[in-house]
């Protein structure tokens, strides 16, 4: 028979450190979905089959090398972008910097924004975390209205979810957090980051550690893979014994530069955590300033 190649549409970018005394490749994967495609700045919404416009799986990807480059440790986090899940457009506008958003359909059910969510659940399982960085009050409302169109359209469809399956919606407003006096938008963040990571964690193909409450950490004890072998045999299919379940989906309004920096966080957050559970490091929180972040943010940005 012929042979059969696929091309993913997207970006690969892969860094080779020597710190901490080991040999590590870090790399960032990049996969923009086909469906419901569009240039970044005119495509907005959804489809009727629960397809987004701008929908981008990011995987950033951990490999210890030190021991084996054929074999070696992987670590891997998983995190995905799009556009609001709801019927919605904004004309673009060459003498308008900010055109109007417009609620274009109804659709009193939510038929399109549950497809959407039943498509990340089957792929990815649960919970499904978002975090909706859209302002939430303006003077002259233009995101407010589609935000509050999500808003409602996660309230609606959670009334008809099992309580463990629920979706876990968190929002987050850069301008209004900048203009207050007590408040930090790296801080706000970097705690909603943490949020996420610590309720989807990551894969890992072979843990010395794991991160328990408070941030403390622990061996993985031997029970815990012996179990995941017993059950890959068991099933004739790799089972690993630290896998990711769930997904954090973050939105703005046009999925450019606050969820640039939102979905930087959770991969800062995730590359901590992901260093100590292949015994690499003792602590989750990296330094901004250490070279492994600054190359994470010329990944990302």
């Amino acid at each position: 028979g012929g042979s059969r190649s696929s091309r993913i549409h997207g970006a690969f970018i892969q860094c080779k450190l020597n710190d901490y005394g080991r040999s590590l490749n870090l790399t960032l994967l990049a996969r923009r979905s086909r469906h419901f495609a569009g240039t970044r700045y005119l495509k907005r919404g959804v489809s009727d089959r629960g397809k987004v416009a701008n929908d981008v799986e990011h995987e950033q990807i951990m490999h210890d090398e030190t021991t084996s480059a054929a074999s070696g440790t992987f670590s891997s986090f998983l995190q995905v972008r799009g556009s609001i899940p709801t019927y919605w457009t904004q004309e673009s506008s060459v003498t308008m910097p900010k055109p109007p958003i417009v609620l274009n359909r109804v659709d009193p059910t939510y038929h399109a924004t549950q497809a959407h969510f039943d498509d990340l659940l089957r792929r990815y399982g649960s919970p499904i975390v978002i975090v909706d960085l859209v302002k939430q009050s303006e003077k002259r409302e233009r995101e407010v209205i589609v935000g509050n169109e999500f808003r409602h359209a996660v309230d609606y469809l959670n009334n008809h979810i099992d309580d463990k399956h629920k979706i876990r919606y968190c929002a987050l407003d850069y301008s209004h957090v900048s203009k207050h006096r007590n408040l930090n938008v790296s801080s706000s963040l970097n705690e909603v980051a943490t949020w996420a990571v610590n309720q989807t964690g990551f894969f890992c193909s072979a843990p010395r550690w794991k991160i328990i409450e408070g941030g403390r950490i622990e061996p993985i004890d031997e029970s815990t893979m012996q179990a995941a072998a017993l059950l890959a045999e068991k099933i004739g299919a790799p089972v690993f014994p630290m896998e990711q379940k769930g997904v954090l989906r973050t939105n703005c309004i046009d999925c450019l530069d606050r969820t640039n920096v939102a979905q930087f966080s959770a991969g800062v957050d995730a590359l901590g955590q992901q260093l100590v559970v292949m015994g690499i490091r003792s602590s989750a929180k990296l330094d901004p300033s250490s070279n492994i972040v600054r190359m994470l943010i010329d990944m990302y940005v």
